[in-house]
């Protein structure tokens, strides 16, 4: 066998295996006792699974035990907010169960395993949860060791040991996230613009506003860092506040596409941020993919980072829905990065993300970060695509387009089907390419959408598949998404 067909050989078996990342390991590592490294077809990024939209969520800065939010959602329409308590030692490996349970309601035909029930449900509407912290804070006494969270319109609760939730009397609107300074004091954000400093009057809880932003999201700050706490506003400005004074720390305004649940989602600090001056971005991207990037600062301060120094890590595909991005990103207490996604937008999660192990949708990743940047190839693949106009789709089970990519490349390609007013899902497909040849890519009807296009057709209809198409080279590199219109014929 010749050395391009060993190549092209591993290069399929990495994708049919599920392995080939998206980034290439000279961005980050798979940390080696992840839980699912040794778990054929798996992704081995993966460390806790089986959640619909994990939007904020924190650990505990004293035990490491982990608490998440996550907002709700079913299929059956039982929908449920929750919060979730893993302790330390139980974290790796979790399942939250989502789309088999929502909150505690049982969805049909469903088991999951390694389950681990809520602590706190409540009714799901537009006052979701927002996931918050245990309380280290030295100036809040009246609340240490307690759990604190909120709801989007309603404000700041505390849980209580059996299990119920008690609200604590102060008000922010448009609550988006909480998130610890250095030393463990406490904030929260709003989208309306007051980030506040957590304090207390007497017992009781009060907010301090310490200024007002464009759509704040979420705080950040360098372990140990009494000096700085950095601002995340949703449209892709980070701020940086030093003994009281608001300056730019990095604008990245024209990667982020901000709209919805969309924007600039959270920041984390590195820890070696002293030496280091690393700061890592997580945001949706212009093509509505799920994006982590790595910037550093200038060398000329502390207070400023350059746009010029971007690293992107990772990128998730997530263009077919809008919504349901997660959204937290946090270094553990190992040192390691630890970032949430949604499990996809479709409404009860029909093709199974959150609780597929192939899939980073619905999930808590682990990352190693500390691997020093290389230099790599930042070339994205040409992706030539041809299709024919009229196909008979639903005899095809899918709709067929010819592919060739500039270079050896994986082609990930997914659709949508419409009739009338209406919008199905097609399942998403992977694809090796070697660069030399075309190759055939059937994006498959799901069997939901099967159902709809059968009865489009015996109703005369005339129903049209959009194919979506976009190829990632070796380290990460991705070409424009193309897109191809396909009308169905009987």
């Amino acid at each position: 066998m010749s050395h391009l067909s060993v190549a092209r050989l591993i290069l399929a078996l990495l994708v049919l295996a599920g392995v080939l990342a998206p980034a290439a390991q000279a961005q980050y590592q798979v940390p080696a006792d992840n839980p699912f490294v040794s778990t054929p077809g798996a992704r081995g990024e993966i460390y806790v699974y089986g959640m619909r939209n994990p939007y904020r969520w924190s650990f505990d800065r004293q035990t490491g035990d982990m608490w998440i939010g996550d907002v709700g959602g079913s299929a059956s329409g039982s929908d449920q907010e929750e919060i979730t308590y893993l302790g330390a030692g139980r974290i790796r490996g979790a399942n939250l169960g989502w789309n088999c349970f929502s909150g505690t309601a049982v969805e049909a035909g469903c088991t999951p395993t390694n389950y681990f029930p809520p602590v706190h449900t409540y009714p799901s509407g537009p006052d979701v949860v927002i996931g918050g912290y245990v309380v280290r804070d030295p100036d809040l006494p009246a609340f240490a060791g307690r759990y604190l969270f909120g709801r989007f319109n309603t404000g700041v609760y505390r849980l209580e040991a059996n299990g119920t939730a008690t609200g604590l009397g102060v008000s922010a609107p448009t609550l988006s996230g909480f998130g610890e300074d250095g030393t463990g004091h406490l904030y929260a954000t709003t989208l309306s613009g007051p980030v506040y400093r957590l304090t207390q009057s007497g017992s009781a809880l009060a907010l301090t506003s310490i200024g007002n932003f464009n759509q704040p999201v979420a705080v950040a700050a360098a372990p140990g860092d009494t000096e700085r706490l950095f601002i995340v506003e949703r449209t892709g400005v980070i701020k940086v506040r030093t003994g009281g004074q608001v300056s730019d720390f990095l604008d990245i305004t024209s990667l982020v596409k901000n709209g919805g649940e969309q924007g600039l989602l959270a920041v984390a600090v590195a820890p070696d941020y002293a030496t280091s001056g690393r700061v890592f971005a997580y945001y949706t991207d212009n093509g509505n993919d799920l994006q982590l990037d790595e910037f550093r600062r200038t060398a000329d301060g502390p207070d400023r980072a350059d746009p010029t120094t971007r690293r992107p890590l990772l990128t998730i595909q997530h263009d077919a829905a809008m919504n349901h991005n997660g959204g937290q990103l946090l270094f553990g207490p190992d040192g390691l990065l630890y970032l949430s996604t949604g499990d996809g937008g479709t409404q009860g999660d029909p093709e199974g993300d959150a609780q597929s192990l192939a899939s980073l949708l619905g999930k808590v990743l682990r990352l190693d970060v500390g691997v020093p940047p290389a230099a790599v190839d930042t070339v994205a693949p040409q992706l030539r695509t041809r299709v024919k106009s009229r196909q008979r789709v639903l005899r095809l089970r899918g709709a067929v387009v010819y592919a060739r990519c500039s270079e050896a490349c994986s082609i990930v390609a997914g659709g949508r089907l419409k009739v009338g007013t209406r919008e199905y899902r097609l399942r998403r497909v992977g694809k090796a390419v070697d660069g030399v040849h075309r190759a055939r890519v059937k994006v498959l009807l799901t069997t939901k959408t099967r159902r709809a296009l059968k009865k489009a057709l015996k109703r005369h209809r005339q129903p049209v598949v959009t194919v979506n198409l976009r190829a990632r080279d070796a380290t990460g590199n991705r070409s424009p998404l193309a897109s191809k219109t396909v009308r169905v014929t009987r």
